[in-house]
Parts: C-alpha cells; structure tokens; sequence
C-alpha cells in the first residue's frame, strides 16, 4: 500500500481508501475506472473539496446514513450532477434533517441540541439535494471493478458491506472491525440484527476487509468478527456485573463507561451526544438479557 502525504491509501490501481477514520469523521473509499465513484462523505470538507476540484466524480453510494458518513452529501449535489445512491431502508434522511432525527430517535430527547452542535458544527452535516436509492444485491459497475451490496443491518436499518468480488475485498463500513467495536447506539440500531449480520458476513468467505475507520486493510475478516463478538460478550458481562451490585436502570449503567471506556474525557455536546450512545447500547444489552431468561429487570 501507498500512502499519500494527504491520507489516500492506494489499495489497488484503481480502488483507494481516503482516510479520516476517528469519529466524527470516517474514511471515504475512492473507485477511479470509466465510472469514477465515491464511497461515503464523512472524510471532513477540505479533503472532501479537495476530491471533487481534482476528479470528477460520477457516482456517490453511501453505506448508511448516520451523519459521519454523509455530511459531504449536500456538497456533492451541488457541485457536481454525481447519481446519489442510499439504501432503500433510510430514504430521505439525508434530505430532511428533521427525518433523519425522527428516525434515530433524537428528535424531542435531551440530546436533541448537543445532537444538533456536532452534528451541524462539527461535521459539517447539510440537507442533501437529491438521493437514488439501492437495496441487497444491487450491483455497482464501475468497468473493470463491480462492487456488490450485502445488506447487513444492526449498526443502522439500512446499513450495508460493498463486496468487490474481483479484487475478494469487502468495505465492511461500520461493521465493527475498528479497535471501538460493534456500535450500536441510536434507538432504531439493532444488537440482535448486528449478531445475525456477523453471522451472515462470516457466510461470504471473504478474508481481506477495508473499514471507516481504521487506516488499512485487515487481512482477516473472521479474526475481526470473532473478536467483535468478544466484545458483545465482555459489554454483557460488565453489565451483570453491576446488575449484581444493584444497578439498574441505563442512565445509572451508563456512569461506568461499560461502552465508552473514555466517557469521562469528554466535555458539554460530545459528552452529551456519546452518553445518549451509552445510554441506548446498555439498553440494548438489558433487552436481550430479558428476552433470554438471564434477567428479570
């Protein structure tokens, strides 16, 4: 791999993954052959820019639509005349603000305003123009390069893994592979759906992964996954832990940093915004505890 002095990382000779990978931020993958395409739009604005004053870009597909990786959206439809590709199962939010936070369960909570500061200020987040949308099996066509889309919910409703079956690569997005892990923190996210994603993934037979946010290739995707899992498994052990001591409701859980190890390090929006996060994971966790028999809560 080459790595260029502004963070794009040559993977093949067409394919490239532009990296931006801690949060709020998140890498963008670069497709360059008779259709130039983009893969996401959360690497920040100045690399964003930078991409669209120096390639022309035909084609944008986003994984998902949590706002880290669409907050360039609203500058690609009115820079370029690029087709905008979402999936099917989050429609419009990326063209409606105010349905975006319906649908993640913001609007009207107490994060809504911490919500809207990073979101808006931090990212970058605008009202896009335009959106097409994709679902499972679509099938991308670049020339030489043709990236499958395998829908894998949990992280999100509408959260999809791109399978380049030419180069037995696959850009996993937010599936967990990052040193956080699995993520599951808006109130329409999905633990059990994630689990059956892992499952399912793990079906592909595919061994090499890119991710949104670490900054190469991980050359073994099961190892990934198992230790995703490890992860579920360690969140869920802490969690009865503290259930044990008398702990019960999320937004006392939460206090620990049984998700986010760091929560104390952050401060006014962020904090909010990641305690939110903590708050739904831990809610997710005590759900699948009930529903298994393991507690009465």
């Amino acid at each position: 791999m080459r790595i260029s002095d502004w963070g794009k990382v040559s993977i093949t000779p067409s394919v490239s993954l532009l990296l931006n990978p801690k949060f709020p931020h998140c890498n963008s993958l670069l497709i360059e052959e008779e259709i130039v395409a983009l893969v996401d739009t959360g690497i920040g604005r100045k690399q964003l820019e930078r991409i669209l004053k120096e390639t022309k870009i035909d084609v944008l597909i986003n994984t998902h639509t949590h706002p880290d990786h669409v907050a360039g959206n609203s500058l690609v439809s009115k820079t370029t005349s690029a087709e905008i590709y979402v999936p099917e199962q989050e429609e419009g939010n990326t063209l409606s603000l105010e349905r975006m936070k319906s649908r993640l369960g913001v609007l009207g909570k107490y994060v809504e305003p911490s919500w809207d500061k990073v979101v808006k200020g931090v990212m970058g987040f605008r009202e896009s123009e335009r959106e097409i949308t994709y679902g499972e099996g679509h099938l991308f066509d670049f020339g030489k390069t043709r990236m499958e889309a395998i829908y894998t919910p949990g992280h999100s409703p509408g959260h999809f893994c791109f399978l380049l079956r030419g180069e037995e690569l696959l850009f996993s997005s937010d599936l967990g592979l990052d040193s956080f892990g699995p993520w599951y923190g808006y109130l329409n996210s999905s633990l059990p759906d994630y689990l059956h994603t892992i499952e399912k993934v793990k079906k592909i037979g595919i061994k090499r992964a890119l991710s949104s946010h670490t900054d190469g290739i991980d050359d073994d995707l099961h190892k990934g996954l198992d230790r995703c899992l490890e992860i579920i498994g360690m969140r869920e052990e802490r969690i009865m832990e503290l259930l044990k001591k008398g702990e019960k409701r999320e937004r006392y859980l939460a206090r620990y940093g049984i998700i986010y190890h760091n929560l104390n390090n952050f401060h006014g929006p962020m904090r909010e915004f990641l305690t939110f996060f903590e708050e739904n994971m831990i809610r997710e966790h005590l759900n699948i505890l009930v529903n298994s028999g393991k507690i009465k809560y």
